[in-house]
């Protein structure tokens, strides 16, 4: 035991170690064991990220809260801006059940006060004893929790059985079901008439098995609430079928019946209030007419009534009017009316029925602020007045400013109002022109006199003794009245015939009635029958899938592939989810229910993936006529509004249960090429060293701070940047695109200034291939960077061009992921959508995200993408779903592509790497040996000797103060060559060049290897380099430029137009990579007079040292370039080329001459042929007499010769004289003849 203990102490040494080197702020376990849990915590802060609060997921093994005690040493000053930081100490902020495991998210904070924290914190967490019985975890779970547990390794052995929620399915019943939909709560009739047109036995069937279902949430949204308990799907509400006692069904009959649809006033206890749906704007319903005719329907029954009470002869009545017209914000769901312009009034007018003077009447009135100007702030001012706008105020005058909401409350017993139509005027009496304030909703609460004159609702206003209500007027035999105290069941009131009933009020409802004539009913008139109707799909407890697939069903035939490539899989149709689990309403919260249903009702492993297929937006009930949904997210209304599918997921808390991706899609095209794009990733990767490599971009330090943020805050991009270098592994090639290095230049955008040369960088970086390219900074959903790094309105999407080396986009900045816009479309979606272009996942923020959260957040998912020093084989939405604490701000992120896939770079490692030998000087030769055990037989190689990466101090000025930027760029790249291999044993040389930084660093060798479906990687990072001897060589590269055939050509020569450019360069010391100023490989278009640096573009063949080659790809017409490179002992050499661009496509031949000519012994016939070919070549006399013939077959294109010795076909002399020739070429298609001319003179 006590051998133990050491050796986890001198693990955790080890760790800290690691930890103190790679990241500034770093999380070490110092005990865990079934009750105590000890924590450190170290900050070393060098930017405001670093002094951010912590959240640290713990595992429990109970729902019952730990004690915590916190231990805080080394009380440090900082110079960061902390300000704003209005946290301090620590909380439990969540909890709630993840896969089966109590959980309970501790936030904490190092700081002590503002400027001032501990940069040591020790967190002692001591559970209670619990002798629950537990389980240990699946794979899936351990899949999915591994990495977000912090006490893992203990808490795996904690999972509680599931207590299954409601398995209850609908019966089986055999029928036939016909859909409708209500618009407003009310009284409703189906007469017959309605049903016979798709019903035509209706007459034979028994009406008393008729029955009606609605929602369990009887046509409203559901709640949002966490941890709920699956409800049914649809419940069957009481109602009456008239003529039924005959048992048939004729004509006259009709099913009356109480109905929602899906606003109206609901009642919780005695309060009653307006519930407005913001997400359908119909009710489903159904009439279920089963086969079997002994089933009986739910039918209503009689309200029991006292023998007598308090007389009233009124009820409460309850107005609402709220028109959805305008979201303001375009985001969040407050949707607002018409706007009250300045210096003007909003009439709303109300009809009000009988309503009793001397009563109190209440008026309810909410507004919305909104300035004209999107830049000014306007001030408000609005009253309330009756009969005109000069009319009586009703309650105080309105007064603010800015865009918050404002509401107007006023209770009045002194308020006369009208038996009818009543008009009440808003008047805007700001004298801020600027002020549009909107009305969001007008509702008012009166006394109302009953009577049998018209359909309406009303409420007891005595709930705590019987009642004696009274009528006005003549009741009718077709006035009826409902008690509604409970919808599911309402109950009939028998209303005595000189206008009388008692009544027993049940004192924890708002006990409301309805008065109808029957004869005078809202007739349903457009049932829908629906023949395939299958409630229990999906809702059902014999499915088991790893991966869920939610689309529209018109997107299933395109996502069959995906499906199959991710089985066990199911697609489960959005219009299906929302049939078994809201009922046939439109309402996300059926997308929730349905994810927690897999979760508690599948067969295990439950889903941990969920894809969702289609496009979002925040207008669910397209209000504007330009929706975009066609898979809902959330939207959160809040100080700050935005999007979020995590709360699609959401089940027992904030934190999500499974993994979430979204791809876009707009249409089935879209979908095809996604699929098509995901399954060539997975299934026929590009392999190469372009999966090896990762590019860090930042924001430049001095803009546009200080006016979007600190000092600190600017460098802050550059900074958290650097911390990432330092977590990725050695054996990843890391490139720099910091826009500070760059230099700016003067354009008419708003902030005057781009970096063109930073742009071409991040193109290069691109489209040469990169595995992971993360951008912090400033940007929003069009543009990254103020300086225009990448500008969607610039068109540098259709500049983006990168083949199957489709990278993973980490985009931390604000808005890029913006994906809920109908009118525009943000950069994520469109680089998702690019068909087998540009991305192969983008994990991007929905909304402006706070600098600090932006990169903590970054930071934690290197952290995890690169944990232990390895590359993840985790899915990558699990990777992201492992860093959402609950956080608003961790809520804005989303990955936009499959959550199953993996990172597009290799997992396995070298078994071992050394060098021979360690220490090198300039000039010298050395070589590696290596061994690995995950690729049989043969294989292919690159191998990079990169120099020590150096520190620099960069200067910049804001507000003429000079501030100083300190970080590290990556060595140069010394050597980059390819190599191949046989077995596990694999063995290549490469060569130092005379341009090395004499550092006291080391150099790094990289390594990478792969065959046609594995990869993996290596580094050796302790290579001493020195100088060497000067060699004696003066001369330079020797250069070429050929095809990929290998054909070379020279001035003047035709180079076909459908092929790459190749310059080889060859030279006994090699080709200098290090791309250092004045030694770098340079391309000069001697037309357009561009220069291109393109050093990074040259490999070494394969096992060479000496020779390689550069691709140039070329569009012009004439190709016209002078080529300069340098050896590694700095020598240089250069070449122009002139070439013609030929068509290749058709057979072409050029520049037939003979030489001599006039010729005295023999001669040479040379030409230019664009393909490969036979040719025949044939010599006349001038009188046309054949005298000589020469044939070849299977000729490369290009230049070839066909020597002529002046004899003819029998071995004579010819005479002097003039002789015609002709030279036949015959393509695999065509056959072209040139005829000309040669003369024998001696």
């Amino acid at each position: 035991m006590i051998n133990s203990v050491r050796l986890l102490k001198a693990f955790f040494f080890l760790y800290l170690l690691f930890n103190l080197t790679y990241s500034s702020v770093y999380k070490n376990i110092l005990e865990s064991t079934s009750s105590n849990l000890t924590i450190e915590l170290v900050t070393n802060a060098q930017t405001e990220a670093d002094l951010y609060p912590s959240t640290l997921i713990i595992g429990l093994p109970s729902d019952k809260l730990p004690q915590v005690r916190v231990i805080y040493k080394n009380e440090l000053k900082t110079v960061l801006n902390t300000s704003g930081y209005d946290f301090f100490g620590f909380k439990w902020i969540n909890q709630q059940k993840i896969k089966g495991l109590n959980t309970a998210t501790l936030k904490i904070t190092p700081m002590k006060k503002a400027g001032v924290y501990f940069q040591n914190l020790t967190i002692e967490i001591n559970f209670d004893k619990n002798k629950s019985k537990y389980l240990n975890a699946s794979q899936s779970q351990t899949e999915f929790l591994k990495d977000r547990i912090i006490n893992w390794n203990m808490a795996k052995s904690w999972m509680r059985t599931e207590i299954k929620s409601s398995r209850r399915l609908l019966d089986t019943l055999s029928g036939r079901w016909l859909q409708f939909f209500l618009e407003d709560d009310g009284m409703f009739s189906i007469p017959y008439s309605s049903i016979l047109p798709l019903i035509s036995d209706i007459s034979d069937i028994n009406p008393k098995s008729f029955s009606i279902f609605m929602s369990k949430d009887l046509g409203r949204s559901k709640t949002q609430n966490f941890n709920i308990p699956i409800s049914e799907n649809i419940i069957e509400i009481a109602i009456v079928v008239t003529g039924e006692n005959d048992l048939s069904f004729d004509t006259n009959d009709e099913i009356i019946f109480y109905g929602h649809g899906p606003s109206g006033f609901e009642t919780q206890n005695n309060t009653i209030s307006w519930n407005q749906n913001l997400y359908f704007n119909s009710n489903s319903c159904w009439l279920f007419i089963p086969d079997d005719k002994t089933i009986a329907g739910k039918r209503i029954t009689t309200l029991e009534k006292p023998q007598s009470g308090i007389l009233i002869d009124y009820g409460l009545s309850y107005n609402h009017i709220e028109q959805d017209l305008f979201n303001l914000e375009g985001s969040g769901i407050e949707w607002v009316a018409n706007s009250i312009s300045f210096a003007s009034s909003q009439p709303v007018v109300m009809d009000i029925k009988n309503p009793k003077n001397g009563a109190d009447i209440t008026i309810k009135s909410k507004f919305k602020g909104h300035s004209l100007s999107e830049n000014s702030t306007a001030n408000h001012s609005l009253n309330l007045t009756i009969g005109s706008s000069s009319g009586y105020q009703i309650g105080p005058t309105l007064n603010w400013f800015g865009s918050s909401s404002r509401e107007l409350f006023v209770t009045s017993s002194n308020l006369n109002i009208n038996d009818g139509i009543n008009i009440f005027y808003i008047n805007n009496l700001s004298e801020d022109n600027n002020s549009i304030p909107h009305l969001d909703y007008f509702e008012l609460h009166y006394s109302r006199k009953l009577d049998f004159e018209s359909e309406y609702e009303f409420y007891s206003p005595v709930i705590n003794q019987n009642v004696r209500f009274s009528f006005l007027g003549e009741k009718s035999e077709e006035t009826w009245l409902w008690y509604l105290d409970d919808i599911v069941n309402p109950k009939t009131v028998e209303v005595e015939s000189n206008g009388y009933f008692n009544f027993t009020p049940n004192e924890n409802r708002a006990n409301k009635f309805i008065i109808f004539d029957k004869s005078k009913l809202n007739t349903i008139e457009n049932l829908l029958l629906r023949t395939e109707v299958n409630f229990k799909t999906l809702r059902n407890n014999d499915l088991q899938a790893d991966y869920v697939i939610i689309g529209p069903e018109i997107f299933r035939n395109e996502s069959q592939n995906l499906l199959e490539l991710r089985a066990p899989s199911i697609f489960a149709s959005i219009e299906q989810i929302y049939l078994e689990f809201s009922g046939g309403n439109s309402d996300p919260m059926g997308i929730r229910n349905f994810i927690q249903w897999t979760q508690e009702n599948w067969r295990s492993p439950q889903p941990t993936c969920v894809l969702l297929l289609g496009d979002s937006g925040y207008d669910y009930r397209n209000i504007t006529g330009q929706s975009s949904i066609i898979i809902p997210t959330i939207q959160v209304q809040s100080s700050r509004n935005y999007a979020t599918d995590d709360l699609l997921a959401t089940i027992y808390g904030n934190i999500p249960e499974i993994a979430l991706g979204r791809y876009p899609a707009r249409n089935q095209s879209e979908v095809a090429d996604f699929v098509e794009k995901v399954i060539s990733i997975e299934t026929n990767p590009e392999l190469g060293q372009w999966r090896q490599e990762v590019t860090l971009v930042a924001d430049d330090a001095a803009r546009p701070e200080p006016n979007h943020g600190s000092i600190n805050t600017g460098k802050s991009h550059t900074l958290n940047s650097e911390q990432l270098y330092e977590i990725i592994p050695k054996s990843i090639i890391t490139n720099k695109l910091y826009l500070i290095e760059y230099p700016e230049t003067s354009d008419e955008s708003v902030y005057g200034v781009i970096k063109p040369d930073a742009t071409q960088a991040f193109f290069n970086y691109l489209n040469s291939g990169t595995a992971i390219i993360s951008y912090i900074g400033h940007g929003s959903p069009y543009q990254l960077a103020q300086e225009k790094l990448l500008s969607y309105n610039r068109g540098d999407l259709n500049k983006i061009n990168t083949g199957k080396k489709l990278p993973l986009w980490i985009v931390g900045t604000c808005s890029f992921g913006y994906f809920d816009d109908p009118l525009t479309e943000s950069f994520a979606e469109e680089l998702i959508r690019s068909k087998m272009n540009a991305a192969s996942m983008i994990i991007a923020t929905s909304r402006p995200i706070t600098v600090v959260g932006n990169e903590r957040y970054t930071h934690d998912l290197f952290e995890l993408i690169f944990k232990n020093n390895v590359v993840s084989n985790d899915k990558v939405g699990i990777i992201l779903q492992s860093i959402k604490d609950g956080s608003n701000e961790a809520q804005y992120f989303h990955l936009f592509g499959d959550p199953a896939m993996k990172l597009p770079m290799p997992k396995d490692t070298l078994t071992s790497l050394s060098i021979n030998p360690d220490s090198l000087k300039t000039l010298e030769v050395g070589s590696f040996l290596g061994t690995q055990d995950f690729i049989n037989g043969s294989g292919d190689g690159f191998l990079i000797l990169k120099d020590a990466s150096r520190s620099v101090t960069r200067e910049y000025e804001i507000s003429s103060q000079t501030h100083s930027l300190s970080f590290t760029i990556p060595g140069p790249t010394l050597f980059r060559g390819q190599f191949t291999f046989s077995g596990q044993t694999l063995q290549s040389n490469f060569r130092v060049p005379q341009d090395i930084s004499y550092s006291d660093q080391n150099a790094s060798l990289i390594v990478y290897i792969y065959d046609n479906a594995n990869e993996g990687i290596s580094s050796y990072s302790n290579i001493y380099l020195a100088g060497g001897q000067s060699s004696k060589d003066n001369l330079g590269p020797a250069i070429f430029f050929e095809n990929f055939s290998g054909q070379r050509f020279e001035n003047g020569d035709h180079f076909p137009k459908n092929q790459i450019l190749i310059i080889r360069l060859n030279d006994p010391l090699g080709i200098n990579l290090t791309n250092e100023i004045g030694h770098e490989i340079t391309i000069n278009n001697l037309d357009n007079l561009s220069l291109d640096v393109v050093t990074d573009n040259f490999y070494y063949d394969k096992n060479s040292i000496t020779t390689g080659t550069l691709e140039y790809p070329v569009n012009d017409n004439f190709i016209n370039l002078k080529v300069k490179a340098w050896d590694n002992a700095n020598n240089p050499s250069d070449k122009s080329i002139k070439l013609y661009r030929s068509d290749n496509e058709k057979l072409k031949i050029y520049n037939v001459y003979n030489f001599p000519n006039p010729f005295q012994r023999e001669t040479e016939f040379i030409f230019e042929v664009n393909q490969n070919f036979d040719y025949s070549l044939d010599i006349y006399s001038i009188g046309g007499r054949r005298i000589w013939t020469s044939k070849g077959y299977s000729l490369n294109a290009g230049i070839n010769t066909i020597k002529w010795n002046g004899k003819n076909a029998f071995g004579e002399e010819i005479s002097n004289g003039v002789y015609v020739y002709r030279i036949k070429i015959f393509g695999e298609e065509t056959t072209i003849t040139h005829i000309g001319r040669c003369a024998r003179y001696r």
